[in-house]
């Protein structure tokens, strides 16, 4: 298939869709498949917890390196990672798993050092970065992970859980969350979240795509029915390797692409807020947490209590953000105070990438104001800085309520941990200012 019978089979389906033409020209870029940054793996908290509590909390572990083949023998530096090995299948066992050696370095090893779980050297036990390509032979559990086998109970783990794979994903939990709660009915299927939701945050005709306009793309995709599976069909016959010349970077994979959004559906399932149908392929919001009934006000409720108390009118350049992201609950009172107008700031949607992208500002969750302009930081000399009217549109007379609620949001936070400085600790970097313009 050339690129024009692409363009006009794809576009022909229905031609006054923008959903099309954004598929078409998503499509053809070298970024077409978005956010995606986990090795697809069914697992579980339960099993990450097995994974994380047999490594050795005080030193290095040896691990072996390249491919274990039939011939493969272990020498004696290894045979610690033998027995890890070892251990982790033993209690792999009451969950129905098991893990090779290859599995683990290759698969689980990459995914809890992307979500910061452990910390991995090279042969000079120097600290590997996972975003430059490293000969690695060292593994050792981070305060991350420390902290997450030691979580108490499913709220706390629903929070470090959040934050792990926020980091991972470039900040779209919270939004997937938002995004869900604006749909009717509230889901995402495996195509909605691959060929939109996974594109949020980039550039679009000249503009940045808001959840708001993920959402219209979504509502126009649905409004096919039926048909939408033949826009499925289309990018698939479009989108095969063969059919491509070049690298990987010029070729396009479909089914690639696909597995990398159902293994984020499956890191999503981790999560206490959220549950993936396997069978219809459909990221759900969870309707109870332990027995209690979970219940978000809609988003265009929300959407309706900001802009009213602050006066401000809509502007499709900026969105609405949670200050302190849903994850960070301890339990479902935390859950309904987060769901608040007061929660919420406008800022455009370049700041919004910002703070999605950024691995240090985009934990900034305490408020303050210098003048009119907003501040955001991570309680430990990170922050962001919000100009009034370019950057965030609020009603200046609500700074102190804005303030004194963001406290109160953060102290129930802070009294549930019990440790605040472990924890700014965990989680937080060193001091940087970002001035947004």
């Amino acid at each position: 298939m050339t690129q024009k019978e692409f363009e006009d089979k794809l576009i022909g389906i229905n031609p006054a869709l923008d959903c099309l033409k954004f598929l078409y020209h998503r499509v053809l870029r070298n970024d077409y498949r978005g956010t995606h940054k986990l090795q697809h793996y069914r697992w579980s908290a339960e099993y990450i917890k097995i994974v994380l509590k047999h490594l050795p909390q005080d030193d290095l572990l040896l691990h072996t390196q390249g491919d274990i083949r039939d011939n493969y023998r272990y020498g004696d530096e290894e045979q610690d990672f033998c027995k890890y090995l070892k251990n982790v299948n033993r209690d792999l066992l009451n969950l129905g798993k098991s893990i090779t050696d290859m599995g683990m370095r290759k698969i689980i090893f990459v995914n809890l050092q992307r979500m910061g779980f452990i910390d991995r050297f090279n042969k000079r036990k120097e600290l590997c970065d996972i975003d430059k390509k490293s000969r690695y032979r060292y593994v050792k559990i981070s305060q991350k992970g420390l902290d997450f086998i030691h979580s108490r109970d499913i709220f706390e783990v629903q929070r470090i859980l959040g934050i792990a794979l926020d980091f991972v994903f470039d900040g779209v939990v919270q939004d997937v969350l938002d995004i869900l709660n604006a749909l009717k009915p509230q889901y995402i299927s495996v195509s909605e979240m691959m060929f939109f939701v996974t594109y949020l945050g980039k550039e679009y005709q000249d503009s940045i795509l808001t959840k708001d306009k993920i959402v219209e793309f979504i509502n126009e995709f649905r409004s096919l029915k039926s048909r939408a599976k033949v826009v499925e069909d289309v990018i698939n016959e479009f989108c095969l390797p063969e059919n491509f010349m070049g690298n990987k970077t010029n070729k396009r994979d479909f089914h690639n692409w696909r597995n990398e959004t159902q293994s984020m559906f499956d890191s999503f399932d981790l999560m206490s807020l959220f549950e993936y149908d396997t069978e219809k392929q459909r990221l759900l919001l969870k309707a109870n947490i332990n027995g209690q009934e979970i219940t978000f006000k809609r988003s265009s409720l929300i959407k309706t209590e900001y802009f009213e108390q602050h006066g401000v009118q809509k502007d499709v350049r900026f969105e609405l953000h949670h200050i302190v992201p849903f994850y960070y609950a301890k339990d479902i009172d935390a859950l309904k105070a987060i769901d608040n107008w007061q929660n919420l700031i406008y800022i455009d949607a370049n700041s919004h990438k910002i703070l999605s992208l950024d691995k240090s500002a985009k934990k900034a969750i305490r408020l303050n104001f210098k003048d009119s302009d907003a501040i955001l930081d991570n309680l430990v000399g990170d922050k962001i800085v919000l100009k009034y009217v370019d950057n965030i549109k609020y009603k200046v007379e609500l700074r102190q309520r804005l303030i004194k609620y963001n406290q109160s949001l953060l102290g129930i936070e802070v009294e549930h941990r019990g440790r605040t400085m472990n924890y700014k600790k965990a989680f937080y970097s060193k001091p940087k200012d970002c001035y947004l313009r």
